[in-house]
This record gives structure tokens, sequence and C-alpha cells, in this order.
């Protein structure tokens, strides 16, 4: 069996890693712009099992493939019609064709199949005082209670990647921080944190899936997570209502034991999820 992942746009790169996963046993072709993150380096890495190939948009053809997939259904170049598309977000959905969707909070009619972006990344346990933050990131993202969290955990380190250069960031001693990084580094990053920090409301548009989750499951790393993502997702984690200083008192005084509790929960959702999962995806492909 033959599958094309396809995108004109050059975006998006990072929800491949969980179509290998649910199409592991397919010949796969990535057809992009190109690949400067290395995104599919890495996952070809975590799947050398797979036939994976990289090709150029520009030679696309649906011949030879059993099952086509674009990757952004808000896609212009690449043709909608008897291809599965992801909408990222509801309005880039319509009635007629299936649509793959990676959050809860959009909603549908019988042709969106949900899925939970997980794949199968490397993991690492890490008792680093280490706390990442990844993806995008404007400047008034960095509110009070962000700042107050970071200098309420001066034994911590926090990672800012993948984001826009925030000035403010250089006030704390306790900071990296910097703009985008392939895909083996951010892989790196995350295995050697010991928690990652999902970003919240109202920066976290509730309409739209924020890729930091799945990649923070995938490496089996526990959350810093607002409760409406958490409850959501039904993800487990370390859990605030509205801002991350209401854990301060847990993050400081985590046993070891109580943080390889929060590990063991994310590989039982992960277990869960692989499950889940494939049973949709056979509903997808009836």
């Amino acid at each position: 069996m033959r599958l094309a992942l396809v995108s004109s746009l050059n975006y998006h790169m990072c929800c491949i890693a969980f179509l290998l996963e649910l199409f592991k046993d397919y010949e796969v072709d990535v057809y992009f712009p190109d690949d400067r993150e290395r995104f599919l380096e890495y996952y070809k890495s975590l799947y050398p099992d797979m036939k994976i190939e990289y090709k150029h948009t520009s030679t696309f053809t649906k011949d030879p493939y059993n099952l086509c997939l674009k990757v952004t259904s808000e896609d212009k170049i690449i043709p909608c019609d008897g291809i599965i598309s992801i909408a990222h977000i509801k309005y880039w959905s319509d009635d007629h064709n299936k649509y793959i969707i990676m959050t809860p909070w959009i909603q549908g009619g019988s042709n969106l199949f949900y899925f939970f972006p997980l794949y199968r990344g490397l993991k690492q346990r890490s008792y680093k005082n280490v706390i990442t933050y990844l993806g995008y990131m404007e400047n008034r993202y960095l509110d009070e209670d962000t700042k107050n969290f970071i200098r309420s955990n001066p034994e911590y380190i926090f990672n800012f990647f993948g984001m826009n250069y925030i000035h403010e960031l250089q006030q704390f001693s306790n900071v990296r921080f910097g703009g985008r990084i392939d895909t083996f580094t951010m892989a790196n990053v995350i295995k050697e944190s010991k928690f990652i920090l999902a970003r919240k409301t109202p920066y976290q548009l509730t309409d739209r899936y924020s890729g930091s989750l799945g990649h923070a499951v995938s490496h089996g790393k526990p959350m810093i997570i607002q409760k409406y993502s958490a409850d959501s997702y039904k993800l487990p984690g370390v859990v605030f209502e509205n801002n991350y200083c209401e854990v301060i008192d847990k993050i400081k005084n985590m046993t070891d034991e109580e943080y390889e509790e929060q590990v063991k929960q994310v590989e039982q959702f992960s277990e869960m999820t692989f499950k889940a999962n494939k049973e949709t995806l056979q509903k997808l492909l009836a």
C-alpha cells in the first residue's frame, strides 16, 4: 500500500509523525516544498523499518497511490477531491469531504475524525530541573504570571524555543531562548526537560491544536497544563486553573516518586491513545 502526504505550504511538517504512526504499514512519500528543520529526518529515525521518501510538491500526482492525504486543508494548490485532509481550524473544513482533526475543540459531523497526534518519540527520564516551552509566542504572552512563575523557580532552567524574539526574557538569568530549532535539537531539549510548559488561555486559542502537546506526550514528558486543556484532551499533568503560579509549591515540593507517577500517567494515556487512534483509523478508511 502506498500513501502520499502532500502540502504546497511550508508549515505543519510537525504533524507528519503521528501520520507515520497511523500508516506504518504503508510506503509513504512526503511531498513538501522543503524540510529545513529536518522534521522528516528525525521521524525517519524513529521508524527505521518504514519506507519513507521525501519529494518536492511540484512532482506530486495522485495516480501511483492507494491513499492521498493533504496535510493542511486550507492548501488551495492541492485539490480536495478524493483526498483526506487535516483541518487545523474548524472553518478549514466542510460537510462533504473527510477530515482528520487533532483537537476535540473542533466539533462537527461524522466526516471529522479525531486523533490525538501521538507518535513514538525517544523517551528519557530526566530529573534535571528544566521546564521547556515550545512553539509560537508573542511579547504579550510573557504576562506577569509567567514572569512570576520564572522568578519563583530560580532552581529551574526555563527553555523558550521556536518563537519570535522576546526582549524581556533577557532579564532572567535562568532562561534560555531562541527562534526555530531543528527537530533533532528540539527532541534533545524535550528529552532533558522535566516538564513541558503548555500555553494557557487567552494565548492558547481554543479553536485549534497546540503542537507542544503531542511532542510532550510522544516523548513521555509530563506537562504543566491548564485545566481546560487537560480536561478537553483528558491529559494528565500538573494542572492549574488560570495561572502557572498556582502550581509553584507543587513543582518545588514534588518528590522523585511523585514525578515518576506523573510519567506513569503519561505512559498510560499514550497506551490508551494508540489504541483509540487505531480504532478511529479503521473508521476513517471504511
